[in-house]
């Protein structure tokens, strides 16, 4: 590249012979014979040194030289000194103001073209070495930030381990997540392959209900993260083919949607909305996402893996209802919290009508029939909240927190109307049988403050149901 010199010089032989000389060495050359031009020729062309007289008839090379040091714009250009003078005094003086050469007149061409060229070269070299030293600084403090960021990204993910159970895991994620991430806004969804369908897993939009299912739409950003199990960073997402389903609640169209991928198998899709900065380094926080959604992935596969383990350890294997132990530990908690929050429970235990006699008739195999299509009935007629269970045999039980009697008495008639005489096919020559049931009833704190006696209570208007005609609900208070 070109090097450009400014000859500042009131002496028009001098300016031409030095002109010349430096544009057969290949320099570009501007001229100026005054403080004035000197400015000028400045602001007009960027210069890698300048010549500059100490004489310059009323003005003073020393003051020029002054005041392009101050200049912000022009202080780290190198000035030499062209002058007659020999005087002691002027070379020091050249040198306290700033001067990095002086050559003295009349000049030897060879001797001068050498020392510019070897100004110019220090000079390159030392901006060089400052650009390098700037890079070094800004590679060791970019160095110290990714380091502390992977710090916190394993410690991230050691904390998130510690928790196997859904719901401990849900309320580190929604409390812990927004502030690591550096955004404002995220979901994290499980897919359910065989419903087609994506299931709210946790968020911190607080008006998406905790149990939100979205059904798998061709047209969605999820539904392209899952099929293609690539991320997708979009800067504008109202710009793209995605459809549409965002509200006012976005600050920015900026939009990450990513695979969680554990092996070979994607369980769902993380989405980030809103980053907290505007001018966020990109790549170090979409890097962030694509980690974080890593350690994310397989901390949820072991979660789900717990929660399916666990939750056939508190099963009952024939009708998927919950079993005895699990009842127990249930109706401690939710007595314990019923007497804290001083709230109804109740609890219900139903029998099924001469189940012996189905055994004894038509086997054992329509004697399971019978329990699941129980089991079935109860399901559906229970809410959410509720709490049903296999009692053992053919007895079963439901708690149902922050119930009073009446309201428990309407789900068992529910139920009863759903499940007694109704007909139920067994294998035996395509036959169909009848049943009927019978339900005891107490509660909390009407009848017992006590959880064994809740359930003795239960299990007296159950035998009152039973031995006074059978396919009757009791309640344990009623004469």
């Amino acid at each position: 590249m070109k090097k450009n010199l400014l000859i500042v010089d009131d002496d028009f032989d001098t300016r031409f012979i030095l002109k010349k000389v430096l544009e057969n060495e290949g320099y570009g050359v501007s001229l100026a014979q005054n403080e004035i031009e000197t400015f000028e020729a400045l602001a007009q062309t960027p210069i890698n040194l300048i010549l500059l007289d100490l004489k310059l008839g009323s003005t003073s090379g020393f003051e020029i030289c002054k005041k392009i040091k101050n200049n912000i714009n022009f202080s780290g250009i190198p000035i030499v000194s062209i002058t007659v003078s020999q005087l002691e005094e002027d070379m020091i003086k050249a040198i306290e103001y700033g001067f990095v050469d002086l050559i003295g007149k009349p000049f030897n061409n060879k001797i001068l073209t050498t020392k510019i060229a070897s100004i110019i070269r220090f000079k390159e070299e030392e901006e060089q070495l400052r650009k390098s030293r700037k890079e070094l600084i800004r590679l060791n403090r970019y160095t110290s930030i990714q380091k502390d960021l992977l710090s916190q990204e394993a410690e991230f993910s050691r904390d998130l381990n510690q928790f196997l159970d859904a719901e401990s895991k849900k309320e580190f994620i929604r409390e812990r997540f927004p502030g690591f991430l550096g955004a404002r806004l995220f979901t994290i969804f499980s897919i359910d392959e065989n419903k087609r369908e994506f299931k709210l897993f946790i968020s911190n939009h607080e008006e998406l209900p905790h149990n939100l299912v979205v059904p798998v739409d061709s047209e969605s950003i999820m539904y392209e993260v899952l099929r293609s199990k690539k991320y997708l960073f979009l800067q504008d997402f109202n710009e793209t083919r995605y459809k549409k389903n965002r509200r006012e609640k976005y600050l920015t169209d900026y939009v990450c949607c990513v695979p969680l991928i554990s092996g070979h198998r994607t369980i769902g899709v993380l989405n980030v909305n809103d980053p907290d900065s505007s001018d966020i380094d990109r790549f170090d926080f979409e890097g962030r996402i694509i980690r974080t959604a890593g350690h994310l992935a397989v901390s949820l596969h072991n979660t789900i893996l717990y929660e399916k383990v666990r939750d056939l350890s508190m099963r009952d294997s024939m009708t998927g209802l919950f079993n005895f132990r699990h009842f127990l530990d249930a109706l401690r908690h939710e007595m314990e919290r019923a007497q804290q929050n001083e709230e109804h429970l109740s609890c219900i235990m139903l029998d099924i009508d001469n189940f012996k006699a189905v055994n004894d008739n038509y086997g054992h195999q329509a004697g399971d029939l019978v329990l699941k299509e129980l089991a079935r009935s109860v399901s559906i007629s229970v809410r959410s909240s509720d709490i049903p269970a296999r009692y053992g045999g053919d007895e079963f039980v439901i708690v149902l927190p922050k119930t009073d009697k009446s309201l428990a008495l309407r789900l068992a008639q529910r139920l009863m109307r759903l499940f007694s005489g109704k007909s139920i096919r067994i294998p035996d020559g395509n036959k169909s049988i009848k049943v009927t049931l019978s339900v005891g009833i107490a509660e909390f704190p009407g009848d017992t403050g006590d959880m064994d006696e809740l359930m003795k209570m239960a299990d007296e208007a159950l035998y009152r149901a039973k031995s006074t005609g059978k396919n009757k609900i009791v309640d344990y208070s009623q004469d």
